[in-house]
């Protein structure tokens, strides 16, 4: 066995690395730096630059649309060029194949689905679950709803490219109006503008979030846009504007909640200190209203509540939490900071520029720092989470905008007579500093995982797959290729392959072929023919299949796995008791059938728990109704001494007929207790 490599020093790691370019794109950014420094060093080279590309003479206000033209349009190509180079094609992020799948629901006007039997098999991370039938996503529907008409259009990879062009647009007005309350003129305030857009394009984090399927990208654009809307109309006494900044408000909170508190707060401010303060608010919170009441019929669509979290409901049931402690969140604090440094303009030492405004104190610098600062407080900073190589310190993308207008106005104050200069030789060094150091957390991004998204369309196309069933190992790649209208529609559908008798049963139960079996490694993927193994009418459902379970009340229900041989797929399902000592699960058991409904039928049900010591005593009952009378009652305590698999006394039980469903209640008092399948024999 090779020894491992000695661990990075805290400095190494905390400054990154630096060396060559690592890819073509690092390549091209270098020759573009070094092109730029020369212009910089040409007398008159940033003029000439710019009436190169037809900016005309930068002073003339009238070719703006040409400017953000051109700009926008360059900024959607390096983020498509991002979705090929780096991205290999697709969403790769976790969190965006969920978002992926909301919004292909959207597209069909549903926030929350219905799903086959077994309902195990279309359930998977991310995802919550209300019995009998129902899954809704657990992120905020904004992001959902913007890629429901790329859905429409097929091409939803398209989204994001079209909001890294809004976003230059949305940066520009942002930084103009902070320019023109810092007492810059019209044209002046032009030029800073222009500067701040050129920032966002060569952002190579802005690159990553307008090509993943995730939501920062467009919080930022909606932010960006809902601050500049709300500084125009403060400036302009034209409290409709400020209508505009509460649509974009209300976009904000149906994108990412958090991200909303910040930019409110400052939007409020502007509205109390300018004049009519009443119909300044009221057009705000009346066209803030849309993205507010889209929220809350998400919430209600997956946990029945509008004013519960599901991702808070299903942290707080399904993932393990690790306490708080204040150096944890100072580390984690630093981490962040450090991290987004980096996203802001690919070099660390250039986002520090931010700071110039807010510390000469220019009129208006404060209140993006307001929404900076506020956005640092809310942004979790003790989850490791948040901050991951290549991707940075994603909840603090919304304030990059803000960041670039504060960065351009800082190089206006610091050089007043050679802005020009100024800026290009800024914009080189962000190209260097992609080059040279930004580059290797985009490309380990790239390489990481697979090496390629866990489900990609044309694998399927080019063997022929255009109907059947489709199964996946991860829920990854699952929820990337599933479509909840697939089975109606006669098209595709993906399922989760559980390697159990869930897997048997879909394929019995659903007339639906050819049946393959999707396969994803960093070589390549590939689509094989699968059938079940086994038969007859012994069944085997592991429990940990059925994770996420339908609820989990009091603690948390997590797959363990298992060094003991004797637990069947080396997995179980365990049920952690929260600080009251009782908790509670429900998963589904379900009913073997065919294509058509099951007959009325007695069934031996044996479940089999792992005894591990934990001292826990347990329930488990099996109903035919959430609220039911028990069907069969099992009860045992957990004193053993060492690793010990336990079958329970069989109980025989009548399912069928109007018994379409079972659910399996697990109960624990005292501490952990696991369950490690539940066998149904036929009679």
């Amino acid at each position: 066995m090779l020894p491992s490599p000695p661990a990075a020093p805290a400095a190494a790691a905390w400054l990154g690395t630096w060396s060559r370019p690592a890819d073509r794109p690092a390549q091209i950014a270098l020759g573009l730096a070094a092109a730029l420094i020369a212009v910089v060093l040409v007398p008159g080279g940033p003029r000439w630059l710019g009436s190169l590309f037809d900016f005309a003479s930068l002073t003339d206000v009238t070719r703006r649309r040409r400017f953000l033209t051109i700009a926008g349009f360059v900024a959607a190509f390096l983020s498509l060029a991002y979705v090929a180079f780096y991205l290999r094609g697709g969403p790769r992020a976790p969190d965006a194949a969920v978002y992926w799948l909301q919004g292909r629901a959207l597209s069909h006007g549903e926030l929350r689905w219905s799903v086959p039997e077994p309902s195990a098999s279309f359930r998977a991370r991310d995802l919550l679950f209300a019995a009998p039938d129902r899954v809704a996503g657990i992120f905020a529907p904004g992001y959902a709803l913007l890629l429901a008409p790329g859905f429409l259009v097929r091409a939803p990879m398209l989204v994001g490219p079209l909001l890294a062009a809004a976003l230059v647009a949305a940066t520009w007005l942002l930084t103009r109006e902070l320019a023109l309350a810092a007492g810059e003129s019209p044209v002046r305030a032009e030029l800073v503008a222009r500067v701040a857009a050129g920032l966002s394009v060569l952002s190579a984090a802005l690159r990553y979030h307008t090509a993943d399927a995730l939501p920062y990208g467009a919080t930022a654009v909606a932010g960006a846009l809902a601050l500049g809307c709300a500084m125009q109309a403060r400036r302009t006494h034209e409290p409709r504007l400020f209508g505009v900044a509460g649509l974009a408000l209300g976009m904000v909170a149906a994108t990412h909640p958090v991200s909303a508190i910040p930019v409110g707060a400052v939007i409020v401010a502007l509205g109390f200190g300018g004049e009519q303060r009443r119909r300044t608010l009221g057009w705000a919170c009346v066209a803030a209203l849309p993205g507010l009441l889209l929220l809350l019929a998400a919430h209600r669509a997956a946990v029945g509540l509008s004013l519960a979290s599901p991702a808070a409901t299903y942290a707080t049931a399904f993932e393990a939490h690790v306490p708080l402690h204040a150096r944890a969140a100072l580390l984690g604090a630093a981490q962040r900071l450090r991290a987004h440094l980096l996203d802001v303009a690919n070099l660390e030492p250039l986002a520090l520029l931010a700071l110039v405004p807010v510390v000469r104190r220019v009129r208006g610098a404060a209140l993006l720092a307001l929404v900076i600062a506020g956005q640092l407080v809310l942004a979790a900073p003790f989850d490791p989470a948040t901050v991951s190589v290549g991707a940075g310190a994603r909840l603090l993308i919304p304030v990059i905008p803000a960041e670039h207008a504060l960065i351009a106005l800082a190089l206006a104050r610091l050089f007043p007579l050679a802005l020009g200069r100024a800026s290009v030789a800024t914009f080189a060094l962000a190209l260097a500093g992609f080059a040279v150091h930004a580059s290797y957390d985009h490309e380990r991004l790239s390489g990481g995982d697979l090496g390629r998204p866990h489900y990609e369309p044309d694998v399927a196309r080019e063997a022929g797959i255009t109907t059947g069933l489709l199964f996946f190992d991860d829920d990854q790649g699952f929820e990337l290729a599933y479509d909840p209208t697939a089975l109606e529609g006669h098209e595709l559908l993906a399922a989760r392959l559980r390697g159990d008798d869930h897997d048997r049963l879909l394929y019995e139960s659903l007339v639906v072929r050819p049946v393959r079996h999707y396969v994803a490694t960093v070589g390549g993927a590939s689509a094989n023919p699968w059938t079940p193994s086994g038969g007859g009418d012994t069944w085997r459902f592991e429990a940990e299949s059925d994770w996420p379970p339908v609820t989990a009340v009091g603690g948390r229900a997590e797959v363990l796995e298992s060094s003991s041989p004797c637990a069947s797929n080396g997995h179980v399902l365990a049920l952690v008791p929260g600080a009251s000592g009782d908790a509670s699960v429900m998963l589904e058991l379900p009913v073997p059938r065919g294509p058509t409904a099951p007959d009325r039928k007695l069934w031996t049900v044996i479940p089999r728990v792992l005894q591990q010591g934990n001292q826990g005593t347990a329930t488990l009952e099996l109903v035919d109704a959430r609220d039911g009378p028990p069907l069969a009652r099992w009860t045992w305590a957990d004193q053993a001494s060492a690793p010990t698999c336990v079958e329970l006394p069989a109980q025989q039980v009548e399912l069928g007929g109007d018994r379409t469903r079972a659910w399996l209640v697990l109960r624990a008092h005292g501490g952990v207790v696991t369950l490690d399948k539940t066998t149904l024999r036929g009679r």
